[in-house]
């Protein structure tokens, strides 16, 4: 990633910040701005509202994930995230499914998620949600500068 790329989605950012938008379409390009920083084919803003996770915006996911609940205790990624402080990042093989498996997005058959890793946001110490980034190739979130 360049400096200058980070610069500039920041500055987006911020810029959309004080542009008159709905918070749907807020979240939506805050989602497309993380797209052009970090690599994903997938990404994803969901709200916190025990016991779920609620999506926001998504990116390279299909529409109807919108609609889902994400109950985090049926979820093991997503509570790992969501009990952690730091970002996490889930190795290529690890055993825990996936929820996002099947949702991405894609021409062709592969739809198992490889490779993902999320952050858990917070508003005043207490957890108000979580963003989660996928990828379809193994170690696409390590190696690539761009996502779909």
């Amino acid at each position: 990633m360049t400096t200058n790329l980070f610069l500039t989605s920041l500055i987006s950012i911020v810029a959309d910040l004080s542009t008159n938008m709905s918070a749907e379409q807020r979240y939506q390009r805050l989602l497309e701005h993380l797209c052009r920083i970090f690599p994903c084919d997938a990404s994803a803003l969901l709200k916190f509202e025990n016991p779920c996770l609620i999506p926001l915006a998504v990116n390279g996911l299909s529409e109807d994930t919108l609609g889902r609940r994400f109950v985090v205790s049926e979820h093991p990624r997503l509570a790992q995230i969501l009990a952690s402080d730091q970002s996490v990042r889930f190795a290529a093989d690890s055993g825990l499914p996936d929820p996002y498996d099947g949702l991405i997005e894609t021409d062709n058959d592969q739809l198992l998620v490889h490779d993902c890793m999320g952050v858990t946001l917070f508003i005043d110490g207490e957890p108000w949600g979580v963003l989660t980034m996928d990828a379809l190739a193994a170690a696409l979130l390590t190696t690539s500068t761009r996502c779909n």
